[in-house]
């Protein structure tokens, strides 16, 4: 039983014990740049849907168009919720967040190596800075609050 109430508690870090570098509002730094990124590709994601719809308008596959825009809203919305997630320093959002960075490797890797050029390391880019900022282990401890060791 917890003699404490719930809620944010100090968390060792490798220099010792105490709360984790804060940045805005009293997260880590590399918490609010995974949660920008993300929110960034949910709104590429989002535009992709616009081209998508401006596509079928000109008269583009109708199956494929709709199957491609409604999986890119349901993986934007997916992607917010999860930077949102992490954001209130749940885990959950680690899983589709560290999914969609490596189906966002693949593609990027595959832009590549059909003659992307530099464009396509952009993706890849993007894709390794937010897991490596969500697998660091102040963003780790951020995002395991409330959680007793070993539970």
């Amino acid at each position: 039983m917890r003699s404490t109430p719930p809620g944010p508690e100090p968390v060792d870090g490798p220099g010792g014990s105490g709360p984790p570098h804060p940045g805005p509002g009293g997260r880590p730094t590399m918490l609010a740049v995974a949660c920008a990124l993300v929110l960034l590709e949910a709104t590429a994601l989002v535009v992709a849907v616009v081209a998508g719809v401006a596509a079928l308008v000109q008269g583009g596959d109708a199956g494929q168009v709709v199957f491609l825009c409604a999986l890119a809203l349901g993986t934007a919305a997916l992607l917010v919720q999860a930077a949102r997630a992490l954001w209130s320093g749940r885990r959950w959002g680690r899983g589709p967040v560290l999914t969609a960075q490596a189906f966002l490797l693949v593609t990027a890797a595959t832009w590549w190596s059909s003659g992307g050029g530099p464009w396509a390391a952009v993706p890849a880019v993007v894709a390794l800075v937010v897991a490596v900022a969500v697998l660091t282990p102040r963003v780790l401890a951020a995002t395991s609050r409330g959680r007793e060791p070993g539970a």
